[in-house]
């Protein structure tokens, strides 16, 4: 199944939905654990998505901050900012269209919470940006500040969603999932920290963590091929449309990652050089973004 240009996420989860319940009867399992293969895939996207929204938000702020690209930036972080507001009520409210129930697990509940304290910190500071259409030393400063901690809250509310509904999903296919979203997570992530670097800014720490990115950008990349543990488990082959997406990847990263190491070595990026990094780092969203989608798929045929 692939999703109709003109069709949203929320439609697209609709129309997997009903393929899954028609499948339900050839697979002998009941309509309730065919719809908790799908709250769980749900839940494991969705806080990705928090995950990596911290990071596309914090590269975007540094781009209005300069004055490049201000109103598409802007428009980036109106996008991911609502997103995130309807994505944490949607984890702990449910989602009909998502097909999500209200989370009644008091531990992922917890994890939840905690988010929304960093959100809290991180979200009014996004939003001022949007409300001012630009961004201040201040704002840039605080966003940075609590960016990559809000992530982590996020990265171990997937961690305790993948253990407390470990038996509603297959585990080869959550970790599937989890992985595709860290690799959307990173792509956004090492980019902001390589010209971070080439501006100067904190550049010791941001050195380390853009070396601890890239690296953990390829770990991902041989994951998702089969080549690779992920938690002392062997992701299984690809599927063909997987394969497309991947070799996507391999090429965009074999145009970036020299371009990281330039900038980490010294180099002062332009304003040209940024610009086109921020959009292979779109790419990679999107192409991670697809894989996530036949993942998704694959969960709701369950």
């Amino acid at each position: 199944m692939t999703i109709p240009l003109n069709m949203n996420r929320r439609g697209f989860f609709k129309m997997a939905t009903i393929a899954s319940v028609a499948s339900v009867g050839a697979l002998s399992l009941t309509p309730s654990q065919a719809a908790a293969a799908i709250d769980v895939s749900h839940k494991i996207k969705i806080s990705g998505d928090l995950r990596t929204y911290t990071q596309r938000m914090a590269l975007a702020t540094i781009f209005v901050k300069e004055d490049v690209e201000k109103a598409h930036f802007l428009e980036v972080l109106t996008k991911e900012y609502d997103e995130f507001e309807s994505y944490i009520a949607a984890l702990r409210a449910g989602d009909a269209a998502y097909q999500m129930e209200p989370e009644q697990n008091k531990l992922v509940l917890e994890a939840i919470n905690t988010v929304e304290v960093g959100w809290k910190v991180l979200g009014p500071a996004i939003k001022h940006i949007i409300d001012e259409g630009a961004a201040s030393e201040a704002d840039f400063k605080k966003i940075e500040k609590v960016n990559v901690q809000v992530m982590s809250l996020a990265d171990s509310l997937i961690h305790r969603v993948l253990l407390e509904y470990k038996a509603d999903l297959p585990q080869v296919l959550a970790y599937q999932i989890d992985v595709a979203g860290a690799q959307r997570t990173i792509s956004q992530k090492m980019i902001k920290e390589g010209i971070l670097v080439a501006m100067g800014f904190d550049v010791e720490a941001h050195h380390t963590m853009l070396m601890g990115s890239m690296s953990l950008f390829e770990f991902g990349l041989a994951k998702l091929n089969g080549k690779m543990l992920h938690n002392e488990v062997m992701l299984p082959t690809p599927s063909d449309g997987m394969k497309t997406q991947l070799g996507r990847a391999d090429e965009i990263w074999a145009e970036i990652k020299p371009c990281l190491e330039k900038l980490d070595n010294g180099h002062k990026t332009s304003t040209e050089e940024a610009v086109e990094l921020s959009q292979k780092a779109d790419q990679m969203f999107d192409v991670f973004g697809a894989i996530s989608d036949e993942l998704l798929e694959r969960a709701a045929m369950i």
